[in-house]
């Protein structure tokens, strides 16, 4: 709370200066009413405080008011002041928050500190760009969402919002695409790798019907024919393992 400040006048008994400038002030005892009253100089419009200690020139003290800088809540986003452990919002304690997700997830914990650095300057594109490549490495995007989600909710309508939400849901159609081209091609592969068993097992089975008829003449008629299918099988089975776009 800032209080009014008046000119230097005899009838003052609280005299003190800017701590910025140097500025002379003089105001009622009064002021003390408040714990420690905040001033916003009317020379360098600097804010600063005045204490009821007297210095030798018998002036009191002044410092500069340091301003609470605010940063968001690993949990839930809400904003707090930086020296302050406890979110007023959901009662969590910063300090183990954050050692609990460096032990119990290392990646998400890794995402949280960037988005942190997103909200400490939602105007950056860099930060954005950085927090979205991030999680696009760590096949997170859905968490990226999430937080952009969130973020709309909180500050309703945003257009920074909604450009971000729609870039995390181009990359997260271009993963699914590529996650659908991944399960095709190891399927197939898996299905070649079958015909390649088939291919062989035949070619292992004439091959042994051979060399029983050469013992035991059973089917001398059907010797060639035999010959024939185990040498395609055979065949088939060496090329099917050089060319993996073989199809039957």
């Amino acid at each position: 709370m800032h209080t009014e400040l008046n000119s230097t006048e005899p009838r003052t008994d609280v005299r003190f200066r800017c701590p910025h400038c140097q500025k002379l002030y003089a105001t009622s005892s009064d002021v003390f009413d408040e714990p420690k009253p905040t001033f916003d100089c009317h020379q360098c419009e600097k804010p600063f405080q005045l204490s009821n200690e007297v210095n030798s020139f018998g002036l009191y003290t002044t410092e500069s008011h340091k301003i609470s800088q605010l940063k968001a809540c690993p949990k839930c986003d809400a904003m707090k002041p930086l020296e302050v452990d406890e979110c007023p919002m959901c009662g969590v304690f910063e300090s183990k928050f954050v050692d609990y997700q460096k032990s119990e997830s290392p990646v998400l914990f890794e995402l949280t500190q960037i988005w942190q650095k997103v909200l400490a300057d939602f105007t950056r594109t860099e930060s954005h760009h950085q927090f979205i490549n991030a999680c696009h490495q760590k096949m997170a995007l859905n968490f990226a969402f999430s937080k952009y989600a969130e973020m709309k909710t909180t500050m309703g309508h945003d257009l920074t919002c909604e450009h971000y939400m729609n870039q995390v849901r181009l990359r997260l159609n271009e993963q699914m695409k590529a996650e659908e081209a991944h399960y095709y091609n190891t399927v197939t592969k898996r299905w070649l790798s079958r015909q390649q068993t088939v291919f062989l097992a035949v070619g292992v089975l004439g091959l042994g019907l051979l060399i029983f008829n050469k013992v035991r003449p059973t089917f001398p008629n059907l010797t060639g024919l035999v010959v024939a299918v185990t040498l395609l099988a055979f065949g088939f089975f060496v090329y099917s393992a050089d060319n993996k776009d073989i199809k039957l």
